[in-house]
């Protein structure tokens, strides 16, 4: 399958350069683009109990991304290529370093590297990559195929970092009259502070995971959307992904946006058997509601999650490429075995107030009762608000999160180490600063 999947996307490549050198004679069309963003982030977390931790970090960095576009609406290429370096960030025990690369060693003697002792630049590409559309009688056609950051419902990239994480693989779609096929295998994975440009998928105890595989299809129709997607990493975790919402007016100003979730996951095969925190009876689903009222430029929201059987694991494979596809992923993931979370949320863009580029979202999440963890509860309260510039100052933008995270609860082994992992008290704050200038 690995080998028919990908020689049907080099045949569909060759096949539009080959019909693209046709038409070089009459004319040659493409729209090709060049821009360079500056990235300066400063993040200060401070733990606010013996079970957090502390960061304090300042860094900046340059990104250049390149797309072709489509050569004659058929074939292009996109490169990314960045920097990332420490400004300033202070070292010690249980301090990090996230947008860059850092050293660690065990000073406490605890058998932890736990004492960050070194910070360092990062730099390479992110992404590189082929990619080819075509319609053919209605039927929209595309395929990639290279190093790229991939989104899918049960798998993403993560591009919180200055640098993104990528991954290594191929991409096929197929699109017709509202619904929407795709498959992607990815081979490789690449961590957001790291310089490599590809490295095997790991389980995260050393041993090599072959590959991912997802499957996935949407259809959308008058309100309503349909989302289904099924993934496996080869003998480590399956997903399974479900999602129905519709979406309605109620008049010129106002509307209603519902949707349901069911998320499943399990064990699949040799690998699963032999990691602690999954073995071959591992299972969990989980099942969100959520509600939305949108009035002109404001909103209100709200969300129920329920976790059954086990931890959710919604990782394929070791990495920062988790999704947890739930209202409530926020700064926690609210998926403990048995836990029911809440969250409220609101959000008003102020361009009736003549600042369109100025937005505010605020939110408040708890979590209760989750299995194997003694009198638990847990929430957070936070917000983010963004400012872009227009004008002179086009291309600027800045932001600041603020989270106040907080969790109460404890586990009979004192070996449970994740678990243990969400029971802190921690404020957050990032500020993000971003200057973005097109060359072409």
């Amino acid at each position: 399958m690995k080998t028919l999947a990908k020689s049907a996307l080099g045949v569909a490549v060759a096949t539009a350069v080959a019909a693209t050198s046709v038409q070089a004679s009459e004319a040659v069309t493409m729209d090709p683009s060049l821009t360079f963003t500056y990235k300066n982030y400063y993040w200060k977390e401070k733990a606010k109990d013996d079970r957090g931790y502390d960061r304090n970090e300042w860094s900046h960095g340059l990104v250049a991304d390149f797309d072709s576009g489509y050569v004659n609406g058929l074939v292009g290429a996109v490169v990314t290529a960045g920097y990332a370096g420490p400004l300033k960030i202070k070292e010690g025990l249980n301090y990090s370093a996230s947008n860059v690369a850092g050293s660690y060693i065990d000073a406490d003697m605890d058998g932890d590297d736990d004492t960050l002792v070194d910070s360092h630049s990062i730099s390479g590409f992110q992404q590189a990559y082929l990619k080819a559309k075509h319609t053919f009688s209605g039927v929209d056609l595309a395929g990639t195929v290279g190093v790229k950051k991939r989104s899918t419902e049960t798998y993403a990239d993560s591009g919180s970092r200055i640098l993104g994480a990528s991954s290594t693989g191929y991409d096929l779609s197929i699109g017709f009259e509202g619904a929407d096929l795709y498959f992607t295998e990815i081979t490789g994975f690449s961590e957001r502070n790291d310089s490599s440009f590809s490295n095997d998928l790991s389980d995260g105890n050393n041993n090599k995971v072959d590959n991912v595989r997802i499957f996935g299809g949407n259809y959308s129709y008058e309100g309503l959307d349909l989302v289904a997607e099924y993934g496996e990493s080869k003998e480590l975790i399956k997903q399974l992904f479900l999602k129905a919402g519709y979406s309605f007016e109620l008049d010129d100003m106002s509307s209603v946006d519902l949707d349901v979730r069911y998320g499943k996951s399990k064990a699949n095969g040799d690998l699963a058997d032999n990691e602690p925190e999954i073995g071959s009876d591992y299972k969990a689903k989980y099942y969100n509601l959520n509600a939305t009222y949108n009035y002109g430029n404001a909103y209100v929201g709200v969300g129920y999650n329920k976790t059954k059987d086990g931890d959710f694991i919604d990782q394929y494979v070791d990495g920062n490429n988790d999704n947890f596809n739930s209202s409530l992923a926020q700064w926690e993931d609210y998926s403990l075995a048995g836990e029911k979370a809440y969250v409220v949320s609101g959000g008003y863009n102020f361009a009736d107030q003549g600042l369109a580029g100025l937005s505010l979202d605020v939110w408040y999440a708890k979590g209760d009762d989750a299995k194997e963890i003694n009198d638990f509860k847990r929430r957070e309260y936070g917000s983010y608000i963004s400012y872009a510039f227009d004008g002179s100052l086009e291309g600027l933008s800045l932001a600041w999160l603020y989270v106040n995270y907080r969790a109460d609860g404890s586990v009979d082994s004192p070996a449970d180490d994740f678990r243990l992992g969400t029971l802190y008290d921690e404020d957050i704050n990032r500020l993000y600063l971003t200057y973005s200038v097109a060359a072409f």
